[in-house]
């Protein structure tokens, strides 16, 4: 693996002039690490960061990130940096650590397309992934797609937030898939515990910073945490949260003290309150004074109400339930921390970019100055419930994985979005 590296780190570098190669890690990585200031993601010159970016899926069957048969992993990331966003959601199931460490599986590009999708439609995906994408082979790990896209997003200015989103790879999310809660069918908090401190200790090695991921700063722990239909034993509460979360996030600060890490929630990662709101819950006090990543903590949010049409009241509900952790400190707010919407999106048509869903939050996000990651990137998936070739309403890109869904979407909706969050002027968006 680290050939493999070593070999597509020298490629990037060398396409650079000697000034870009400078001001890559002179100007965009050197303020790292991050931490947090109240509400805010700081760099060490005090700069605050907020993230204004897409998730692109790497949790699903193939456990390969998504799209790559129709772009190669730098045209994928030209597409992101033409709208201005700044950041990914990199999402990745537990399953492809444990078949690094318990040895269940190669991890091969040639491999794993195959199993999930079949000889022939494996073989076919596998063969356009390796036309579009040079620098692989079927030998090519899991891990190693991971590692390539870290470093063309280092090489283009966009920062990688990684997301534990399923233990076992797949879809997300329902009550009945096993990866719901704490304990339940595929979840061990055990395996989990351990892939998480795998990916955040991953990033030692290889570029002149010593790190895999030369823009990798923040790790999440565990996306939409729910009720799991079949699990009886373990109370869905905030005391469960409290003990599995912190032992999380204590083995992502051990392997990795530099990385900012995301809270989720409950109830699909809705509900935050009992974490920053003194309002007399009494099965939790999450006091960050007493951990050693005190000023590493950020939460996440997500939001899917397509059908609360009043802006009024989605404003004072998200107020009250998330984004009054940015603060200010009130008799009720006990802590402020920063907070990132990281999952939330709209069918891409241009009756939807001005619905109220999406036009509420158009404003609301900026306005608060909060960090947000829209669902989704990609146009379809190698396969998600069963269907190859699934096509996602919702991807930013089309089902051929090109062009925009819906250009007037990224110009009119996406695009000033991004330019009112970051406070950028807004560039002309790739076809």
């Amino acid at each position: 693996m680290y050939n493999f590296l070593l070999v597509l780190l020298s490629t990037v570098l060398c396409a650079l002039p000697s000034s870009a190669i400078e001001g890559l890690t002179r100007q965009s990585f050197s303020t790292e690490p991050f931490s947090t200031d109240g509400r805010w993601m700081t760099n060490a010159d005090g700069v605050n960061l907020t993230y204004a970016g897409a998730n692109w899926p790497g949790h699903g069957e193939t456990m390969v990130p998504e799209g790559l048969q129709y772009l190669s992993v730098a045209e994928m990331v030209q597409k992101i940096k033409s709208t201005g966003m700044n950041a990914i959601r990199l999402t990745y199931a537990v399953q492809m650590i444990d078949d690094i460490l318990d040895k269940r599986s190669d991890g091969q590009l040639g491999t794993s397309f195959v199993a999930a999708l079949g000889e022939t439609n494996g073989t076919k995906v596998l063969n356009a992934v390796l036309d579009k994408n040079k620098a692989f082979t079927k030998e090519t790990t899991r891990l190693e797609v991971f590692d390539a896209i870290a470093l063309e997003c280092a090489r283009q200015g966009i920062y990688v937030h990684l997301d534990n989103h399923v233990s076992k790879a797949g879809w997300c999310c329902k009550t009945d898939d096993g990866n719901a809660w704490f304990g339940d069918e595929f979840f061990s908090t055990k395996n989990w515990e351990r892939a998480l401190a795998f990916m955040a200790d991953h990033l030692t090695g290889l570029d002149v910073q010593g790190k895999t991921w030369p823009s990798f700063v923040s790790m999440a722990l565990r996306n939409e945490l729910r009720p799991a239909s079949g699990l009886r034993n373990v109370p869905v509460n905030w005391d469960t949260w409290y003990g599995n979360m912190t032992a999380g996030a204590e083995a992502i600060h051990r392997a990795n003290p530099d990385l900012l890490i995301f809270f989720s929630g409950l109830y699909y990662d809705t509900q935050l309150r009992p974490i920053f709101y003194d309002g007399g819950f009494r099965d939790i006090d999450f006091d960050p004074s007493k951990l050693a990543y005190k000023d590493k903590i950020v939460l996440e949010v997500h939001d899917y109400d397509l059908d609360e049409t009043n802006c009024t009241n989605k404003r004072t509900k998200l107020t009250r339930d998330s984004f009054a952790a940015l603060g200010p400190i009130s008799p009720k707010v006990k802590t402020v921390y920063p907070l990132v919407m990281s999952e939330w999106g709209f069918s891409q048509s241009p009756d939807q970019y001005a619905a109220p869903f999406a036009a509420c939050l158009g404003q609301f996000l900026p306005e608060q100055r909060a960090g947000w990651m829209i669902w989704v990137l990609t146009g379809s998936y190698y396969i998600r419930e069963g269907e190859q070739g699934k096509d996602e309403p919702w991807g930013l890109l089309d089902s051929t994985g090109t062009k925009w869904r819906c250009a007037e979407c990224i110009t009119k909706g996406i695009m000033p979005m991004i330019q009112n969050t970051l406070g950028i002027e807004t560039p002309v968006a790739n076809a």
